[in-house]
């Protein structure tokens, strides 16, 4: 658990930095990362109250949520995670309902995904407020 919440801390941390610092570095890959961390920590914590589900079934959730809200693509995001993990198929309706709700709340939270959020934080660039 302690090793979850350190990589759920650190790797969005060194994400920044990375980037921050102008070195060469993806935002695709730490997106899910970050989530299946943040789905395993809760995965852990829920198994204490409900014990039965496998921490990798909220690890899948997790990854697939948070890379759905941080794309603002579900269904690229569920179609990316299922490809990668080639498993998952028999938690869709759980994992549709994860990335979709994630994907509402950061649209009315901040409306910008991974890719234009970038561009607005550069001058001259209109991000999607500038409509």
């Amino acid at each position: 658990m302690l090793l979850l919440l350190a990589l759920l801390v650190l790797k969005p941390l060194v994400t920044a930095l990375c980037l921050g610092s102008g070195a060469s570095g993806g935002l695709l890959t730490p997106t899910p990362a970050t989530g299946a961390a943040l789905g395993g920590f809760l995965g852990i914590a829920w198994s204490h109250l409900w014990p039965g589900t496998p921490v990798g079934v909220y690890a899948l959730l997790g990854a697939a949520a948070l890379l759905g809200a941080g794309m603002q693509a579900p269904p690229t995001a569920l179609v990316l995670v299922l490809e990668l993990t080639h498993s998952g198929f028999a938690i869709m309706v759980p994992l549709v309902i994860a990335t979709s709700l994630a994907t509402a709340v950061a649209r009315r939270v901040d409306g910008y995904s991974i890719y234009s959020g970038r561009l607005a934080a550069r001058p001259g660039a209109a991000g999607p407020r500038a409509r």
